[in-house]
């Protein structure tokens, strides 16, 4: 059962106004097209950039920061600059600066130096840190194509190494101190595909991303609208979950939904895609730093109950479900992509005429490959071919 968003703001307890801001921002939003699933991951994303590196989960002997790397996918026309835009304008009224969408990697670093600042903690001491969120609507144009430095670099970002060292050609090596990266990002499959170094599918830098996939927008909405009633008591619990710091405590009864979590994992094949090994060795510390968001977009408690790490659970598997597709058209197999595109095609349209898919991919496919696609998707098992009607048919 999902927790209200709302509190009864006359009788207000602690220091928030809502029961569950990143449910809010998913109510706020209710009435745009973008899909549920991109509107709550932006929620996260701009959550997590509040938090910076001040907040931290210590795990046995690792330590885990609330930074994530979020990449909406799908369609041009599925609203993911519009999900984008709302997390951003928020960040922007309460003064939390974002990187430019397109950059070098030299000036990301020099970006990432001048947003070094020292805060105090709920212990009074003072730490020094440098604390950065990348918002790219265009991954690919942010990313470069093939840009194997700058994936290098934001995989050590990731991280949250106590100390990037790096090389400078007039002042030689110089280094930026306790690093912390959230990025928020989108893109096309097609734009990911020729974007990305196909050795880079399945580890280094897309091991460390929650790809949220959707094949379409959400709903048709003639008139999008917020409701701004929410927008005062959104902003004004992000300011305070802004001025959280210290360590954030898992309790007993999560550490146990954890360990079964855990094991469950360990013991089920979660993907059929042996690209997406990588991610699922990540998956706890992706739980980790989600838990802590959740957790701090409902309190300023910074203790992780078995309702916050459930809820990251949820959040988590939901976006697995379809995250392998993701990677339908990148690989060496020459018609991967065209796969890929007949598939959403059919699963957009249902049972479709053979005539009116190949026509829609006369520009990238012959017609003996034509062919090849759709018979090994056939074999695959994702689409039926009626021979007498001449359909398409998804399976699934």
């Amino acid at each position: 059962m999902r927790v209200s968003w709302q509190r009864s703001l006359g009788t207000m307890s602690g220091s928030r106004r809502l029961n569950d801001w990143i449910e809010a921002f998913v109510e706020y939003t209710d009435n745009t097209e973008p899909p549920e699933s991109y509107r709550r991951w932006v929620a996260i994303s701009t959550m997590a950039s509040a938090l910076q590196r001040k907040c931290k989960l210590v795990w046995g002997s690792e330590v885990f920061f609330p930074n994530m790397y979020i990449v909406l996918v799908g369609p041009p026309a599925a609203r993911k600059g519009t999900a984008m835009r709302t997390g951003k304008d928020l960040l922007d009224q309460i003064g939390i600066a974002v990187s430019a969408d397109e950059s070098s990697r030299q000036k990301l670093v020099k970006s990432l130096q001048e947003m070094g600042v020292a805060d105090q903690d709920d212990m009074g001491r003072i730490n020094f840190h440098s604390s950065m969120t990348l918002y790219s609507s265009e991954l690919t144009v942010f990313l470069g194509y093939g840009a194997r430095e700058l994936l290098a670099m934001l995989c050590k970002w990731y991280d949250c190494e106590p100390r990037y060292v790096y090389d400078t050609i007039q002042r030689g090596k110089e280094e930026v101190p306790n690093v912390w990266c959230n990025l928020m990002g989108a893109t096309t499959p097609g734009q990911l595909q020729a974007s990305l170094p196909e050795d880079a599918v399945g580890s280094g830098f897309t091991s460390r991303v929650v790809f949220v996939y959707e094949h379409n927008k959400g709903k048709l909405v003639r008139k999008p609208t917020l409701k701004e009633e929410m927008l005062e008591p959104l902003l004004y619990d992000l300011g305070q979950a802004r001025n959280l710091s210290g360590e954030f405590i898992i309790d007993k009864s999560a550490e146990d939904i954890y360990y079964d979590w855990y094991e469950k994992s360990e013991s089920e094949s979660i993907f059929t895609d042996y690209r997406m090994e990588y991610y699922v060795q990540r998956r706890p510390t992706h739980l980790f730093k989600l838990s802590m968001i959740i957790c701090a977009a409902r309190g300023d408690t910074k203790l992780i109950t078995k309702e916050d790490l459930n809820e990251a659970i949820r959040v988590i598997e939901g976006a697995e479900k379809t995250m392998s597709q993701v990677f339908a058209g990148v690989g060496a197999n020459p018609l991967a992509g065209i796969q890929f595109r007949i598939l959403n095609i059919v699963r957009e349209l249902g049972p479709t005429e053979t005539s009116v898919v190949a026509e829609s991919l006369q520009s990238d496919a012959s017609f003996s490959q034509f062919g090849e696609a759709i018979q090994a998707l056939e074999q695959m098992g994702h689409i039926k071919i009626d021979i007498i009607k001449k359909l398409i048919i998804p399976v699934n």
